[in-house]
């Protein structure tokens, strides 16, 4: 059952990465830079960890090994994980990147991190304007809309 839910978890990341790298093939080349140039090499991990991960399982197997007794506290965490991207992953398309960075990392690190509001906002802000001065000045990416303020004219 753990090996199973390894294999199905990393499966549907190879697919969602997979499918964000054909959707970005034909973005401005500027633009779809920076997700093939971090996306082909992650994919290709993805995909060696796929493997890896079945080889040791098959040979836990033959060995007889009992399963990780530990594996529902680290699923625990993975899905905690999980929601947060996700959750970020909506954010980015709701709002867009320029607003979603700040108010995710502010969350996170007050709500996960611990973090006191000070030290979180500081971090939140100064990550943000680094992100948005290295990709609108450096790269000249410009990021889209997010869907929901451009459904409501904002």
């Amino acid at each position: 059952m753990t090996n199973l839910i390894q294999y199905v978890f990393t499966s549907l990341w190879i697919i969602a990465l997979a499918v964000a790298l054909y959707v970005s093939r034909n973005w401005n080349p500027t633009t779809a830079l920076f997700p093939h140039a971090v996306g082909f090499p992650i994919l290709a991990l993805l995909v060696v960890i796929l493997v890896v991960d079945i080889r040791k399982g098959r040979r836990r197997k033959e060995k007889g090994e009992a399963e990780d007794k530990e594996f529902f506290t680290k699923n625990r965490w993975m899905t905690l994980y999980l929601g947060w991207l996700v959750g970020f992953a909506l954010l980015i398309w709701a709002i867009g990147m320029v607003y979603s960075i700040p108010i995710y990392l502010f969350s996170y690190m007050t709500l996960q991190g611990k973090y006191g509001w000070l030290k979180s906002g500081l971090y939140a802000v100064g990550a943000t304007a680094f992100v948005f001065i290295l990709f609108r000045y450096a790269f000249s990416v410009a990021w889209p809309e997010g869907a929901l303020l451009s459904l409501l004219g904002l």
